[in-house]
């Protein structure tokens, strides 16, 4: 499993922090987001490429959007 260098929520200041605060759960901020942490535009960037992909106009449901990315996940031995 690579390992990519991050900052954490607890350290995260300036816009990371502003991001990391709208994107956190109750879980705190997902790892996929959290490897942006050291280019916080990217981070936006790549959240609303997401955000589009998953909620945005498609033949696909969200249900059906979630397994695939599901499947995906296992495929690639993703911990998620």
């Amino acid at each position: 499993m690579p390992w990519i260098e991050w900052i954490d929520e607890a350290d995260a200041t300036g816009p990371l922090k502003k991001s990391f605060d709208r994107f956190a759960t109750e879980h705190g901020v997902d790892h996929i987001l959290k490897i942006h942490s050291l280019n916080p535009r990217s981070l936006e960037d790549h959240y609303r490429l997401y955000a589009h992909l998953m909620r945005g106009p498609s033949g696909l449901s969200r249900a059906e959007r979630e397994m695939i990315a599901v499947v995906v996940s296992k495929t690639n031995d993703c911990f998620y």
